[in-house]
């Protein structure tokens, strides 16, 4: 199975050469990306998780230039880094979102669609989606600007076909390619070993070996090392139920080679065949290597993973912060006459808009005038109705008794003028009652509510005043106007919001309001020290919540 990764990542990082060549060649005038150079640099380096900052970077840029093809190439490039580490499904959406930015109809982007779409059929391999990788892979042919593009592609599908256990078509692929192919191409003993190695699982008679030391003296001759590590790879696999010597031989040469090329997974590879075919002390040996060796492989990989997690947090972080700090380019501007057009109606509609606002603010308070005024004219019909019916009737059957009895005693006349003293008593504080305290509180609010300061009340109903005597009443509604008038000297608010709430033990009152505030030393030189001392006579109390913007408090009086 190795060697199908290899040529997988062979042709997917051939598409990154052939991409890196492209993006080098930037249009007439323009400045080349730095960043993006500099990310070809670190991958030079093998430095991938500066070469993914980089890339990053260099995305960011490209989207304040609002280029779009500059954003998918290296968000490619970043979909490619992530499934070289392992993260395949990190990969996969990368890659995916790349064709936001990609266009199918500019032939400047068919070298990225081809490369992207290639990278979503690898790393659906990687994760056994093989229906999905042959699919993308199918994608990526019609846009293969070459005949190596489309030889690396059809090697791919193969590669599916094969893992699939299709070994027949794998084989008609293969078959196709080699005939199409001169022995001195560079591509020649891939694609002959690959060939070599589904006609053997096809027919477990077959032998390959010929094929593989054919591949193995071209690779050889060509310095192509790669190649020549997979030829040893699949030479170890053949030999290993067949010839332990030779497995042994082809996968320590593996081993070797695979440390000179910095790839741990044959060093992994060549050690699980060297287990199965060495004995004692030494199977031990490569038994501790490997575990080690696999350790140290899948830390690399979670760092890599973190490390690239990590680089994209704090690139979107940066971008998020960037977008508060930074003004937005000035957009191309409009014709005169149309901005002026647009400026006249955005003046025309807030004239309207405010000149209706007032006007409606100034009926309503008139509204409300005439309503309070009407009411109190009620009140008054029906205060003097009483004060005919018990004082007037009263004094009349006192002087109608004085006329019509003589010697009359003076307790008699005492005993009557006191009942008359205590009916007008009664009455005096029914007329208190009667007036509705509520509706006397929120004329006393709506006095001070305006255009400029809006006042909402909550709770203000006959309930809440129901077990308030009137002495209470007359400090709380004094409480409430010393509030009121603190605020529109000192508060500059715009809003108040008024509440008025029972419980089981006592009655409530919150005030608050969007204005400046006041801290508690300057609370009692604004009046807060006489508002304490009303509430004291009632056995009230008033918390200020210093911790809440503008001014907010609670009064509790206790019933």
């Amino acid at each position: 199975m190795r060697l199908f990764l290899y040529l997988l990542l062979f042709s997917l990082a051939f598409s990154c050469k052939k991409e890196e060549k492209q993006s080098l060649v930037e249009k007439s005038g323009r400045q080349t990306n730095i960043f993006y150079k500099k990310s070809f640099a670190f991958l030079d380096q093998d430095k991938l998780d500066s070469a993914y900052l980089y890339f990053n970077k260099s995305k960011e840029l490209f989207l304040r230039k609002n280029d779009s093809l500059g954003v998918a190439k290296c968000i490619v490039n970043i979909a490619i880094l992530q499934e070289k580490v392992g993260d395949n499904y990190g990969s996969i959406e990368s890659s995916l979102s790349a064709f936001k930015y990609l266009k199918e109809k500019d032939t400047l982007h068919h070298p990225f669609m081809f490369c992207n779409y290639n990278n979503l059929g690898v790393a659906s391999c990687n994760l056994k989606n093989y229906n999905d990788a042959k699919r993308f892979y199918n994608k990526a042919l019609p846009f293969a600007s070459d005949s190596i593009d489309r030889i690396m592609t059809a090697n791919n599908i193969a590669i599916v076909y094969h893992n699939q256990k299709r070994y027949h078509k794998a084989i008609t692929i293969y078959k196709k390619l080699l005939d199409s192919l001169d022995s001195k191409s560079e591509f020649y003993p891939k694609i002959l070993i690959n060939y070599s190695r589904s006609k053997w699982f096809q027919n477990s008679t077959y032998n390959p070996v010929g094929n593989y030391l054919t591949a193995e003296k071209l690779s050889r001759k060509a310095g192509d090392e790669w190649t020549t590590d997979a030829v040893y790879s699949y030479l170890s696999s053949y030999y290993l139920n067949k010839a332990k010597d030779s497995s042994r031989y082809y996968a320590t040469k593996m081993l070797d080679l695979s440390k000179k090329l910095k790839y741990p997974a044959d060093e992994l590879e060549a050690l699980q065949i060297l287990i199965k075919v060495a004995n004692g002390e030494e199977n031990q040996e490569f038994f501790d290597r490997y575990i080690t060796l696999q350790d140290s492989v899948l830390l690399a990989q979670n760092k890599a993973k973190n490390q690239f997690a990590l680089i994209r947090f704090e690139s979107e972080k940066t971008k998020s912060e960037n977008l508060i700090l930074q003004k937005e380019k000035v957009l191309q501007k409009f014709k005169m006459e149309k901005q002026k057009l647009v400026i006249w109606l955005l003046i025309i509609i807030f004239v309207c808009a405010a000149s209706t606002g007032f006007m409606w603010v100034l009926r309503r308070r008139k509204r409300l005038i005439l309503e309070a005024e009407k009411k109190l004219q009620e009140q008054r019909l029906d205060f003097s109705k009483k004060v005919h019916d018990v004082v007037a009737n009263g004094l009349y059957e006192v002087i109608a008794t004085i006329e019509n009895q003589n010697n009359i005693p003076k307790e008699k006349i005492l005993d009557k003028l006191e009942i008359m003293y205590e009916k007008s008593r009664d009455l005096s504080y029914e007329d208190h009652k009667d007036i509705e305290l509520e509706e006397k509180i929120s004329a006393l609010i709506g006095s001070f509510d305006n255009y400029e300061t809006r006042i909402i009340i909550i709770g203000n109903d006959s309930t809440f005043w129901e077990d308030i005597s009137a002495d209470a009443f007359e400090e709380l509604y004094q409480v409430i106007r010393e509030l009121l008038v603190n605020m529109k000297k000192h508060s500059n608010a715009s809003q108040v919001i008024i509440r008025f709430n029972k419980n089981d033990n006592s009655n409530e009152i919150s005030y608050s309001d969007n204005g400046i505030g006041v801290s508690e030393n300057k609370a009692e030189k604004n009046g807060f020290t006489n508002i304490r001392s009303r509430l004291a006579k009632i056995n009230a109390e008033m918390n200020i919540d210093n911790n809440s913007p503008g001014l907010k408090l609670l009064i509790k009086h206790k019933r």
